[in-house]
């Protein structure tokens, strides 16, 4: 799931699941709670995938240590990859050739 935060910020939100309806089923959850809070989302996916992420929590501060992710997406597809900072993020994304919706995204999600 993306959200913006107040400054215009993408940030990434993974669930790890082990079925389509328990993602659909956390994903209307999640949902919920940042619309009930304003944070509005701007992209939320189920997808099969390989990628298994860190369990979700909360920033507990602004020093937490980000992890940053170019996302491509499409109506079929979605295509995460690590990045090593968010420049170098923001600069792939302004030179990506491919089609569809490019997002650079921070989370204090980490790939496993």
């Amino acid at each position: 799931m993306l959200t913006q935060n107040g400054a215009g910020d993408i940030n990434a939100s993974f669930v790890n699941t082990e079925t389509l309806a328990q993602c659909q089923q956390k994903a209307l959850m999640v949902e919920g709670v940042f619309e009930a809070s304003k944070i509005p989302v701007i992209e939320s996916r189920c997808v099969k995938s390989a990628l298994q992420f860190s369990e979700f929590g909360h920033a507990a501060n602004s020093s937490m240590i980000r992890n940053f992710y170019l996302m491509y997406l499409d109506n079929e597809s979605l295509q995460i990859s690590a990045m090593p900072d968010w420049y170098t993020c923001m600069d792939q994304a302004r030179s990506g050739v491919k089609q569809g919706r490019v997002y650079c995204s921070s989370s204090i999600q980490s790939l496993k």
